[in-house]
C-alpha cells in the first residue's frame, strides 16, 4: 500500500475535476448550480490562477488544525520486518504536516513496544536485553525521526512498536526475531596483577554484542544495558560457559572485578569473539589492575618525629656528666647527648636526678660503693623522685615540668600543614608531586585536663605562614625575628599494586633548628612568661626556686651523701646551665644550611568508585636531616591528605 503523502495530489486532482463537473457552465439535470456568496469583507479567491495570489485578511487563519498530520512509517508494513536474535534494526518515520503541505519539522515523535506475541498471536515476554534504543525524538528538518530496535537472545516472538505523535493516528510496524543457530562461549580468568588474588571478588563477566569495543567500556562505568549474558562469579579459579549465544556474529567479553575497597580494581576485554554454529568457543580473559588517578590538588597534613634524632646524634652516652666530659666526642654530638638527657629530664625527672647524684657520689666515695648502694635501692628512689616532682611537689614545681616536657614536645615532633599537587599520571605509572606548606601547628597542654573529652585537641595553637610573619616586629614581643625558611619540596611518585603510592627520595628545604627555636623561644616561652624570658633557661630560672629545692626532700637525700643543703642549691643551680644552655646550641647547629632528605608511601583511596582518588592515607615518612657535609641523623612521620573541592 502506497504511503498516504503520495496520494494527495491524486486524490486532490480528483476533487477538483469533480468539483469543475459538476460546478463549470450551467450544470445538468439533478446537478443544481453551486453559488458561493463571499461576505463583503472577504474577496473571494483567484482559483483559474489568472490573477494575483489570494491572501487571507489580518485575523483570519485558514491553516487546518493541528491534527492534520501523518506519521509515515518508512518500511514496508504489509509484513512484519524481519530480524535475528542477538541483531538490531534501524528504525525510520516521518511526519508530514498537511497545512504546510510538506515535511513537520520539530515535532515530538514517543516510541514504545506496544505488545509481544508468540508466532500464533498469543502474549509473551519480551527476550533479555530487547527493546527499544530511546523512547522519543524530535523531527529534523525533512521531519524525520529514528530509533533502533535491539532483538535480544529469544527468537520467535513478534514486537509491536508503535510511534505517536501529537496530530495524526499512532502508528504500529511489526517485527519478528527470528531464531539463530547457537554458539557457545566458555570463559576463563587469567591474572598476574600486584594485588593478590584473594582480594579480588565480585567477579562480572560479560557478554555483549560487537557494537561496544573495549574502548566504550571503561571500568568505572555501569555496563549498558545491551550486556546479552552475565555472570557473577566468587574467584579467578575455573571456568564459565555461557550458553546459546546466537552464531555468526562477533562480540565482546568484558569483565571487572572489585578489590578491597569495594570498587573496581581489575578489568578485562576482548572484542574480537566470533562465534560459529554448534561450537563452543575457549576465551582466556586476561584481568589487569585498573589505575587510580591521583591528579588534583590536596590539603596535606604532616606529622615529624624528631626523637631519633636526638637520640642517635648522642653516639650512645647515656649519663649526663659524659656529655660534656668524655673526650674525644665532637661538639654536636655533645649537644645532641645533653638534649636527649633534658628530654629525659623532664619526663622522669627522678632518673636524671639520681644520675647526677651517683655520678658525684663516685668522686667522693667511689665508684664499688657507689653502684652497689644504687643497685639495691637507686630505681626506687628514682621513681619516688620522680612522683614526687610531678604529682606531689608545689604547684609551681609541678608546672616546671608540665611546662618543660610540653616545650621539648615541640623540638621532637612537629606537625606541618601543606598544599599538595599533584600532575598528570605518566604512562609508566609516575607523577610529579610538590609540596607548599602553608602552616604548622603546636600543642601547648600545660592546663588541659587529661581526663577532658576534647583533651586531644585542647592547647592547639594553628600559625599559618602568613601568621608566623606578621609575629615579626611586636606580634609576641617587640623585636622578634623570623627565620623560618620554609617553601616547598617536589618529589616524583609513582603508583603500584593499584592503591599504592610511592614517594621517591627527595630533599624538603626545612631548617628544622630556626624553625623550633623560633617557636620555643619566640611563642611560647615568651608569651607564658609575658616576654621576661626567651629561652628555656631563662624560663628555668623564673620557675624553678632551687633554694626551695634544697630544703626539701632533695636535701634530705643529699645529706645520706654527707653534702649540705647549699651544696644541692649550687648544684640545682648549676644543673639548670647545665641542662638547658645546649639548646639553643643545638638548635643553631641544625639551623645552619639544613634540609630533609626523605622518602615515603601512602595508600590511595577512591571513596566513589570514579577512579580519582579522594585520600591518601597512612602516609609515611622516613629520611635524614642533612647539612652541606653530611647526614646529621634519621627522623620519622606520617601523612594524611583529603582532595580539594
Amino acid at each position: 500500500m502506497p504511503p498516504r503523502s503520495a496520494l494527495l495530489p491524486v486524490v486532490l486532482a480528483g476533487t477538483m475535476a469533480a468539483l469543475a463537473s459538476s460546478c463549470g457552465g450551467g450544470g445538468t439535470a439533478g446537478h443544481p448550480v453551486l453559488d458561493i456568496v463571499y461576505g463583503e469583507d472577504v474577496a473571494a479567491p483567484d482559483l483559474a490562477g489568472d490573477g494575483e495570489a489570494w491572501v487571507p485578511p489580518d485575523g483570519v487563519d485558514i491553516r487546518p488544525p493541528d491534527t492534520a498530520c501523518e506519521i509515515v512509517l518508512m518500511h514496508d508494513t504489509s509484513v512484519p520486518l524481519s530480524v535475528p536474535v542477538g541483531d538490531n534494526l534501524p528504525l525510520h518515520a516521518q511526519v508530514i504536516d498537511y497545512g504546510l503541505q510538506g515535511p513537520a519539522p520539530n515535532v515530538l515523535v514517543t516510541y514504545e513496544v506496544a505488545s509481544v506475541t508468540d508466532l500464533e498471536g498469543n502474549p509473551a515476554q519480551a527476550g533479555a536485553s530487547s527493546g527499544l534504543e530511546s523512547e522519543a525524538g524530535y523531527t529534523d528538518a525533512a521531519g524525520m525521526v529514528h530509533t533502533r530496535f535491539f532483538a535480544g537472545t529469544e527468537g520467535g516472538l513478534i514486537y509491536t512498536v508503535r510511534f505517536t505523535t501529537r496530530c495524526g493516528e499512532p502508528k504500529d510496524l511489526r517485527i519478528l526475531v527470528t531464531e539463530l543457530p547457537c554458539g557457545c562461549v566458555n570463559v576463563s580468568l587469567v591474572y598476574e596483577g600486584g594485588l593478590p588474588a584473594s582480594s579480588l571478588n565480585t567477579i562480572q563477566v560479560h557478554v555483549l554484542p560487537s557494537d561496544y569495543t573495549c574502548d566504550k567500556l571503561p571500568p568505572e562505568k555501569p555496563v549498558p544495558d545491551a550486556s546479552l549474558a552475565d555472570r557473577t562469579i566468587s574467584d579467578l579459579y575455573g571456568t564459565t560457559q555461557f550458553e546459546c549465544i546466537p552464531a555468526g556474529n562477533y562480540y565482546t567479553v568484558f569483565a571487572t572485578a572489585k578489590g578491597p575497597f569495594s570498587c573496581v580494581a581489575a578489568s578485562g576485554c576482548d572484542d574480537g569473539v566470533f562465534l560459529q554454529p554448534d561450537k563452543c568457543r575457549d576465551v582466556a580473559l586476561e584481568l589487569y589492575l585498573v589505575t587510580l588517578n591521583p591528579t588534583g590538588q590536596y590539603d596535606s597534613e604532616d606529622h615529624f618525629d624528631f626523637t631519633n634524632l636526638v637520640k642517635d646524634c648522642a653516639g650512645g652516652i647515656t649519663d649526663p656528666l659524659e656529655c660534656v666530659t668524655a673526650s674525644g666526642v665532637d661538639l654536636g654530638q655533645q649537644v645532641c647527648c645533653v638534649l636527649y638527657q633534658l628530654i629525659t629530664f623532664f619526663k622522669t625527672p627522678g632518673t636524671t636526678i639520681i644520675g647526677l647524684v651517683k655520678d658525684l657520689a663516685k668522686q667522693w666515695i667511689g665508684s664499688l660503693i657507689v653502684d652497689t648502694m644504687f643497685s639495691l635501692f637507686g630505681d626506687v628512689v628514682a621513681n619516688i623522685i620522680t612522683d614526687y616532682l610531678k604529682n606531689n611537689s608545689p604547684q609551681w614545681l609541678q608546672d616546671f615540668f608540665t611546662v618543660g616536657e610540653d616545650t621539648l614536645g615541640v623540638i621532637t615532633n612537629l606537625e606541618l600543614y601543606s598544599d599538595l599537587m599533584l600532575s598528570k599520571l605518566q604512562n609508566n605509572f609516575t607523577v610529579q608531586g610538590t609540596h607548599y606548606w602553608t602552616g604548622l601547628a603546636l600543642y601547648w597542654k600545660f592546663g588541659c585536663n587529661p581526663q577532658d573529652p576534647g583533651y586531644d585537641e585542647c592547647g592547639k595553637l594553628v600559625f599559618t605562614l602568613d601568621d608566623l610573619g606578621n609575629i615579626v616586629g611586636g606580634g609576641v614581643c617587640p623585636g622578634t625575628q623570623f627565620p623560618l625558611n620554609l617553601l616547598e619540596g617536589k618529589f616524583t611518585a609513582s603508583i603500584a599494586d593499584f592503591n599504592k603510592l610511592i614517594l621517591n627520595q627527595h630533599a624538603v628545604h626545612l631548617n628544622y633548628g630556626k624553625l623550633v627555636l623560633f617557636v620555643l623561644n619566640e611563642i611560647l616561652i615568651a608569651n607564658i612568661t609575658s616576654c621576661q624570658a626567651h629561652s628555656m633557661k631563662d624560663a628555668a630560672k623564673l620557675w624553678l626556686n632551687c633554694n626551695a629545692i634544697g630544703g626539701g626532700i632533695f636535701g634530705e637525700i643529699w645529706s645520706w651523701f654527707g653534702g649540705s643543703e647549699q651544696d644541692l642549691v649550687n648544684l640545682c643551680n648549676g644543673a639548670v646551665d647545665f641542662l638547658l644552655t645546649p639548646v639553643d646550641m643545638f638548635l643553631g647547629a641544625l639551623s645552619l644550611d639544613t634540609e630533609l632528605s626523605m622518602s615515603g608511601s601512602g595508600t590511595l583511596a577512591d571513596e566513589d568508585c570514579d577512579l580519582l582518588v579522594d585520600r591518601i592515607t597512612k602516609g609515611k615518612y622516613s629520611g635524614q636531616i642533612q647539612t652541606s657535609e653530611s647526614a646529621q641523623s634519621t627522623f620519622t612521620g606520617t601523612f594524611e591528605a583529603v582532595r580539594k573541592e
